[in-house]
C-alpha cells in the first residue's frame, strides 16, 4: 500500500441499547486507530442515545438519526455519510476482536481488492462475558457434506461465470452458496469470496461511489451479495479473511429486526428469493432452467425437513410468494408498469 487507508465503520442500530455498548467498547480497543464510526440510530426509547453520547467521548463518531424506514434505509443513510477509504459494516450486536480493522485493512494490500469479509463467530453473553457456541468456527463456514458439493454444482449450484473460484458465490439459479472444496482453505487463510454476512464485511468506498440500495427490503436478506455483485462487476476482486473476526451475539433477535414468529419467517423466505429477480437482466449468466429445477427441489426439501406441518406451510408459502413477487418485478420492469415491491413486502411484515 502506498498510503495508510482510513476507515469508516457503519453501525445501524435499533432497539439494541443493551448490546450496542459491547460493540462500541470493542471499537475503543482496536489496534488500528485511523477510523471513525458512523452510527445510524433509529429512535426506540430504549436509551440508545445516552449510550452513543457516552462513547462519543472516546470514539470519533458521527450520529445520523433515522426517522423512518428499515435496515436498508439505514445503510443508505450511512453510505451518504462515510468518509473513509474503506467502508466497514458492523452489526450492533457484534463484538469485533481488537485486530479486526487491522486485518481488514491489510487485506486491501492485495491487488485490486474491492471488498473484504471476515469471520462471524456465534456466541452469547453470560454474566457479561462472551461464551462461544461452537468454538471459533465462523457461521459463514457451511456444514454441508462435501459430496453434496458436486451434485449441487452440477444441477443448480453452478457459479455464474467468473465466480468459479470464489468461496461464497452466486449461482446461475440466483442462489448464494459456498464452494465446499475450499472451505478448509478459507477457514485458514485469505480466499476469494463474495461478501458473506453483514455483521462483518467491508468495501472499498471508491468501488461503491454513487451506489445506493433500492428501498425494497424490510429484513435485508441478500443485501450483502447484492452489494458484492455490483462491486465485482466493476472489475474488483473480493476476499474472505478468517482473521478479521467478530463475535455475533445470539439473543433471539437479529439485525433483520426480530425474527421470532412464522410471519417473519415467511417474510424472510420471500426476501431470500428476490436476489435472483433483483439482478436478473443485469447478470447475463442467470438461468431460468437452473432456477426452476432448484425451486422444485427446494419445495420438496422444505416439505420433507420442516419440523412441523405449520412450519412447512410457512416456508413453502414464503418460497412461492417471493418468486411471485419477483416475477411481478420482472414484468413491471420490462413493460414500465408500476409495482411497489416494498408495499407488498410490508403486507407480510
Amino acid at each position: 500500500m502506498t498510503k495508510k487507508l482510513s476507515v469508516s465503520v457503519l453501525v445501524p442500530t435499533f432497539k439494541r441499547a443493551s448490546l450496542l455498548s459491547y460493540a462500541l467498547a470493542a471499537l475503543e480497543k482496536q489496534t488500528y486507530k485511523d477510523f471513525d464510526v458512523v452510527v445510524i440510530l433509529k429512535p426506540s426509547g430504549d436509551k440508545t442515545e445516552e449510550i452513543v453520547e457516552e462513547f462519543k467521548k472516546s470514539l470519533k463518531m458521527k450520529v445520523i438519526v433515522q426517522e423512518k424506514g428499515y435496515v436498508i434505509d439505514a445503510i443508505n443513510l450511512g453510505l451518504e455519510n462515510v468518509s473513509g477509504d474503506i467502508t466497514v459494516f458492523l452489526d450492533d450486536d457484534a463484538i469485533p476482536f481488537p485486530d479486526w480493522i487491522q486485518n481488514i485493512v491489510e487485506t486491501y494490500g492485495l491487488p485490486n481488492v474491492g471488498g473484504v469479509a471476515g469471520s462471524v463467530i456465534p456466541a452469547f453473553l453470560k454474566e457479561r462475558n462472551v461464551e462461544l457456541i461452537n468454538g471459533e468456527v465462523s457461521g459463514i463456514i457451511s456444514d454441508r457434506k462435501p459430496f453434496l458439493d458436486t451434485i449441487w454444482r452440477k444441477i443448480w449450484g453452478c457459479p455464474i461465470k467468473g465466480l468459479e473460484g470464489y468461496f461464497v458465490y452466486i449461482s446461475k439459479a440466483g442462489l448464494v452458496d459456498y464452494k465446499l472444496s475450499i472451505k478448509d482453505l478459507a477457514n485458514q487463510r485469505t480466499a476469494k469470496s463474495l461478501l458473506g454476512m453483514g455483521a462483518n464485511m467491508s468495501v472499498l468506498t471508491e468501488s461503491i461511489k454513487g451506489f445506493r440500495f433500492p428501498n425494497s427490503w424490510i429484513l435485508g436478506w441478500g443485501f450483502e451479495q447484492f452489494l458484492a455483485w455490483h462491486v465485482w462487476k466493476k472489475g474488483y476482486s473480493l476476499f474472505y479473511n478468517p482473521k478479521a473476526r467478530v463475535h455475533h451475539l445470539v439473543h433471539g433477535q437479529t439485525l433483520s429486526r426480530n425474527i421470532v414468529d412464522f410471519r417473519k419467517q415467511l417474510l424472510r423466505e420471500a426476501e431470500v428469493q428476490l436476489l435472483f429477480y433483483r439482478l436478473y437482466g443485469l447478470e447475463k449468466d442467470f438461468s431460468i432452467m437452473h432456477r426452476i429445477s432448484w425451486l422444485i427441489f427446494q419445495t420438496l426439501f422444505l416439505l420433507k425437513n420442516a419440523k412441523s406441518l405449520s412450519e412447512a406451510s410457512v416456508l413453502v408459502k414464503g418460497l412461492l410468494i417471493g418468486n411471485i413477487m419477483g416475477c411481478k418485478l420482472l414484468v413491471s420492469n420490462k413493460f414500465g408498469l408500476r409495482y411497489d415491491l416494498l408495499l407488498e413486502l410490508e403486507s407480510y411484515a
